[in-house]
């Protein structure tokens, strides 16, 4: 008996070194891959936010936002999570309800560029009118809209088109993820809860309003209500667990080698959705000069970045005939906990889009 303890002493030591010497290593050559999407408390002006029409939405026309991510991870040990700002941006919109402060009358030819949150300039905070004051010889558009994605960019302009846009060239600025997005419109439960205060939905994606003047602590005051309903069917030992896994590289990377095993056994996460496909060949169609611009996402940055979706987007848009060049950002062009760009990553961004409207 002291023998089999003694063996399973020694057993548990050498896997705590290995283990440990793992976790150092990671630290040392990898950059963090993962995405704090659980722990993430969004917030928006009331009213910011409009459908248009089947699979379109925009900002409200002429008004002025403010957008707050607040970050609550679980702690080792206590209870109250650890609370962090990831980012608070102001913008403002123009007439079609567009991130941008130049208006658009019917009848004006444009550059669109369309995307998703990158374009918009979530996180790192909006960027488009640098490229603007770059580029003051071109009438730009910026139809970036947070979560859309290929289907959603073709909706959104014959929408536009239909306002008396006039497209004379487009450049899509995509992450990989653009590729597998389905489209969709805002929820009624999400703008009754943003509008007024009546919300009944609290998950990772889910909004509340927040006020003009509203302060920091007053915002993790409501960040650790929101924390405690999101949590509330989680006991300590399973939140304990979770934040063991926020703070170790080793179970990171674990983590993400199952997922990918699982992927392989069980495809379906990996891919273009045919709705993408069909809007890439519309674009192809479209008549006026088209571009992508594809950017790296933070968890495809790093020696151990997975690069698989960005292979699968590349080869997508090959196969449809449409000219693309690479937008490379590094781990630290993105927040620190955040899977956007930060201001150093939406200037290399902006001079990537410049880059590549300057060349046909």
């Amino acid at each position: 008996m002291r023998r089999i303890l003694s063996r399973t002493a020694y057993g548990l030591g050498v896997a705590l070194f290995v283990a440990v010497g793992v976790e150092i290593l990671f630290r040392i050559f990898a950059p963090d891959p993962f995405y704090y999407w659980p722990y993430r408390f969004q917030y928006v002006s009331p009213n910011a936010f409009e459908n248009r029409d089947e699979g379109v939405w925009t900002y409200r026309r002429n008004a002025a936002i403010r957008e707050v991510s607040v970050y609550g991870l679980p702690s080792l040990v206590s209870t109250r999570p650890s609370l962090s700002v990831g980012f608070d941006c102001r913008m403002r919109s123009n007439n079609l309800g567009l991130l941008q402060d130049n208006d658009v009358a019917p009848g004006t030819g444009v550059t669109l560029v369309v995307g998703d949150s990158f374009t918009s300039g979530q996180g790192g905070c909006p960027w488009f009118h640098k490229l603007q004051a770059r580029r003051p010889q071109d009438r730009l558009l910026n139809a970036g809209l947070l979560g859309t994605g290929f289907d959603q960019w073709w909706r959104l302009l014959e929408y536009l088109r239909k306002q008396g846009v006039v497209v004379e060239r487009v450049l899509l600025i995509s992450i990989s993820n653009d590729l597998k997005r389905k489209t969709w419109n805002w929820l009624g439960a999400d703008l009754e809860c943003i509008n007024h205060n009546v919300c009944t939905i609290e998950g990772p994606y889910s909004w509340q309003a927040v006020r003009d003047d509203e302060t920091q602590n007053e915002l993790f005051a409501r960040t650790r209500e929101r924390y405690a309903k999101r949590f509330s069917k989680y006991n300590a030992v399973s939140m304990w667990f979770f934040s063991l896994l926020n703070h170790s590289l080793l179970l990171k990377f674990t983590h993400i080698a199952v997922e990918n095993v699982a992927n392989v056994v069980k495809p379906g996460k990996v891919g273009v959705l045919p709705q993408a496909e069909n809007a890439l060949q519309k674009f192809k169609s479209l008549g006026v000069p088209v571009k992508v611009l594809m950017v790296t996402q933070r968890n495809e940055t790093g020696m151990l970045g997975n690069e698989v979706d960005a292979t699968a987007a590349v080869a997508a848009l090959k196969a449809h005939g449409l000219p693309h060049e690479g937008c490379r950002l590094s781990h630290g062009d993105f927040l620190a906990i955040d899977g956007h760009p930060n201001a150093d990553g939406y200037d290399k961004l902006m001079a990537c889009a410049d880059r590549a409207l300057s060349t046909e």
